[in-house]
């Protein structure tokens, strides 16, 4: 009997050759050829390169709901240290990785946002899911008086994880970590009670 291809497989192949080559640097025999599937099992799963990409960000933006829900309760920190704490962390990885790949959500909404709407729907999905979990630490951080009242914890919520997303473009093109820590610094002083 024959392999059966997992369709899980296949898309953290895709999260992984799209995250650091982008939407349109990638053709599906580069996926088919990475994931080792043969043409006829990718259309099984997927009805076309858009469609595998649009499958893509949902399975990361699933998965990444799920590691910052997990962070988020874990956490003993107050909200402010627990959000700083976080970003902290989210510098480190792109650290890690060289400054080279940033976060897939923020490359494709980049890429693709104006061209397929498809794409655009789902980023902007799986990005305001995420927002949704760190406006619940910007509302506790208010109910403690330790984050400014001044905005909705939603207003909160995206302005530091859209101000984050910003630092990514010179964090490539300088290879650095140098804006994003400039804004962990300036980001905590503005928000804070």
């Amino acid at each position: 009997m024959g392999y059966k291809h997992n369709k899980e497989d296949i898309l953290e192949v895709g999260y992984q050759v799209i995250r650091k080559n982008g939407y349109h640097h990638v053709g599906i025999n580069q996926i088919l050829k990475e994931a080792g599937i043969p043409k006829g099992s990718f259309y099984n799963f997927f009805e076309s390169k858009e469609d595998f990409a649009r499958q893509v960000i949902q399975y990361y933006g699933e998965g990444n709901r799920k590691w910052l829900q997990d962070i988020f309760q874990k956490s003993e920190e107050t909200p402010i240290n627990t959000l700083k704490s976080f970003y902290k962390l989210l510098i480190g990885y792109n650290e890690e990785d060289n400054f080279c790949s940033g976060c897939l959500i923020n490359n494709l909404g980049n890429e693709t946002g104006r061209l397929y709407d498809s794409l655009a729907e789902e980023t902007k999905e799986q990005f305001d899911q995420w927002l949704d979990i760190i406006a619940e630490v910007a509302r506790k951080g208010q109910e403690v008086k330790e984050i400014t009242s001044s905005f909705t914890p939603k207003e909160i919520a995206n302005y530091l994880h859209s101000g984050f997303y910003g630092t990514f473009f010179k964090m490539k093109v300088e290879r650095s970590r140098k804006d994003m820590d400039t804004w962990l610094e300036m980001t905590f002083k503005f928000i804070k009670a």
